[in-house]
């Protein structure tokens, strides 16, 4: 109750205030959280397509230079060089020019076997010969006769054999990394080695034996360093680098850009769990949000496949995620602070307006409280037109009459004792005209009342659109807009005044309607618009087309929609035909084409879905949807087809009225 109470003693300044305070703040803060999660995932989106197209370039610089590789060890295998020095028996020169191949392509080691693939000779020299090698698939293919080159695992014993300083370089510290399993060992030993061979053949095209070279990529930082200056070109953010570039051996890091908090290169760390098991157990790519070392990254995971297709390591690049999130930040806290100043505009100049229109609402309170204070003297001024300027002069009608009457009542008790014969007829007038007072004063307050809880909201409208109204320029464009909001408004009013003289309105229905003269209202009501100008437009309608029951001004609606759509999809020219018939069935068809664009063979079931829209863009993407609603309600079917490039038919079909003898004689007469 006491809730209730202090409701009612708001003033209808404050309850408007507050009303449209309550809307516009939900709407506000509705828009900023659906507007801050688009910009949200929208900026998080670009970042994992920015970062999947990163990963991509490094994977094809990863790929370069196995064919790189791959290429070398062919040409070098392909000449007669090698052939020459094998039947000379001249290892010294054969060392010089295996030598000489690792040097300029800057292989960590090359190696020659026989056709058993036993092996020859090794550069630099590691001292190991005779031992058999064809255990490696990319050896038993190019025993086989092929050329080829691929990422392979060796192990440490296959490394020693090698060059044996190349284990050291192979042999990595596995270290605690946050948002990963422990390590199960304290080192790793094997090396993860860009690995190419080719077959030696004699002229004559018999099997000499195999060449063969690698680069151990384990400490090999040339690499990372190379992709990364590509990708990011040296970019910080904060003093710190934006982007990452790692290769993984297993699913530790054995060649980085990414720094330890010692400013150390994070060879050994191990990558994050969800990584490891999407990459390394299923061989799919990863391109989410992951964390690396100290931070968060959008990073992208490729998995890196040996001859076999096995997988043997990660190629991974990532852009700190900080990069986005503040963007993201600032554009929200940008959005909101502009939100917030809006508000704050438009509340003062609601404030502002509501107080214009409420004054004399106002003034009326404070003339009844001073005629219940027996004074008659005060009226009201309505500066503004409407409902209220007309409740303002009926007020001041009540008050004159109050006057008139009080004055009587003043004059008849000075002349009382001389009209002592008439005292019983004066007296029986007095109360008459007291009665008659005390209606007018509730009549007065009933209006008052009424005007209080109707008429607040609909001349709110009308006055503050009259207002505005006053202040444009007549060669305003939106002059006549207004005017017609005025127009609707006083509409309105006509119908609460009809309200408060009991007067009652009845509920709309629906009427036999016939679909050819809509039709044609609908054509000729937006026919002259600028749109139509270049358009042609074809009607073949069908005589004698029987009714349909039906909401003439929705029909009309849904015909405007249909034709507004066609024009538009036509883009400023073309052939608009509207053609009528009636089925077999009795049901009223009304066939809309136009030619145009088309509709694409995947968007034509999606037309009539609410806010989906053809236009790129434009519009709301609803009138369609209306269209189908209100067609669906009386009845019928709305259907559409297309040729793409050629033309777009939107079938509508109703049901057609069925006519009595009665309706007919009634018609007749």
């Amino acid at each position: 109750m006491s809730s209730d109470r202090s409701i009612r003693m708001l003033s209808v300044k404050a309850r408007l205030l507050l009303s449209y305070l309550v809307i516009l703040g939900l709407g506000g803060l509705i828009t900023s959280l659906v507007g801050s999660w688009i910009v949200s995932s929208t900026l998080m989106t670009q970042a994992r397509h920015t970062v999947g197209h990163q990963l991509s370039t490094a994977q094809t610089i990863y790929d370069q230079q196995l064919q790189c590789l791959a290429h070398a060890v062919r040409l070098s295998a392909s000449g007669t060089t090698i052939e020459h020095h094998l039947h000379a028996d001249d290892a010294a020169s054969l060392l010089d020019y295996l030598n000489g191949i690792r040097q300029e392509i800057g292989f960590d080691f090359v190696t020659l076997t026989d056709s058993e693939g036993r092996v020859i000779l090794r550069s630099p020299g590691s001292g190991y010969v005779s031992d058999d090698v064809p255990s490696l698939s990319l050896v038993e293919a190019a025993l086989a006769g092929k050329a080829v080159a691929a990422t392979e695992m060796l192990s440490v014993a296959e490394l020693t054999r090698e060059v044996p300083h190349l284990r050291e370089r192979a042999r990595i510290p596995l270290l605690a990394t946050p948002k990963a399993s422990p390590p199960e060992t304290s080192e790793q030993s094997s090396g993860l080695v860009m690995l190419a061979a080719a077959p030696v053949n004699e002229s004559s095209g018999e099997r000499l034996g195999v060449l063969y070279a690698g680069i151990l990529l384990n400490r090999n930082y040339n690499f990372v360093d190379d992709v990364w200056r590509i990708l990011y070109k040296d970019e910080k953010y904060r003093g710190k680098e934006v982007g990452l570039v790692s290769i993984f051996q297993g699913e530790y890091r054995v060649a980085t850009v990414v720094r330890t908090e010692s400013g150390e290169r994070a060879i050994g760390t191990r990558v994050s769990e969800d990584v490891r098991e999407a990459v390394l157990e299923r061989g799919e790519a990863w391109n989410k949000r992951s964390f690396v070392i100290d931070d968060y990254y959008i990073g992208a995971y490729e998995p890196i496949h040996n001859y076999e297709g096995e997988v043997v390591g990660i190629l991974s690049v990532g852009q700190l995620e900080r990069v986005y999130t503040s963007v993201r930040n600032r554009v929200i806290l940008s959005f909101f602070a502009i939100a917030t100043l809006g508000f704050a505009l438009i509340i003062g100049i609601t404030y502002y307006m509501i107080r214009n229109i409420t004054r004399p609402i106002a003034e009326m309170v404070a003339a009844t409280r001073s005629i219940a204070a027996g004074y008659f003297d005060q009226e009201v001024h309505a500066t503004s037109q409407g409902e209220i300027a007309q409740l303002a002069d009926s007020f001041n009608i009540m008050l004159k009459s109050l006057r008139r009457m009080r004055s009587d009542l003043e004059e008849w008790g000075r002349t009382l004792e001389e009209k002592v014969k008439d005292r019983t007829r004066e007296l029986a007038d007095m109360q008459a005209r007291v009665a008659q007072s005390e209606r007018l004063a509730s009549l007065g307050m009933l209006a008052a009342g009424v005007a209080h809880e109707l008429n607040n909201p609909l001349g709110g409208i009308t006055a503050l659109t009259a207002l505005t109204l006053e202040e444009l320029p007549q060669d305003d464009p939106n002059r006549e807009n207004l005017e017609e909001v005025v127009r609707q408004g006083e509409r309105c009013g006509e119908i609460v005044k009809g309200l408060l003289e009991f007067s009652r309105q009845s509920a709309a229905g629906t009427e036999r309607v016939d679909v050819n003269e809509v039709i044609g209202d609908t054509l000729e009501l937006i026919g002259k618009q600028a749109a139509f100008f270049n358009v042609r437009v074809v009607e073949e309608l069908a005589a004698q087309l029987p009714a349909v029951t039906a909401d003439r001004s929705q029909l009309q609606q849904v015909f405007m929609n249909v034709f507004m759509n066609a024009v538009q999809a036509m883009e400023g020219s073309g052939v608009l035909t509207v053609l009528t018939t009636r089925n077999e069935d009795g049901i009223v068809e009304i066939q809309i084409s136009n030619t145009g664009r088309g509709i694409p063979e995947n968007e034509i079931d999606r037309i009539f879905d609410p806010f989906y829209s053809t236009k790129g863009g434009e519009g709301t993407g609803l009138g369609l949807s209306i269209a189908y609603g209100i067609v669906t309600k009386h009845g019928g079917t709305i259907s559409v087809a297309s040729e793409p490039g050629e033309q777009t038919t939107f079938t509508i079909r109703l049901p057609a009225t069925l006519v009595s003898a009665e309706d007919v004689n009634r018609e007749a007469q």
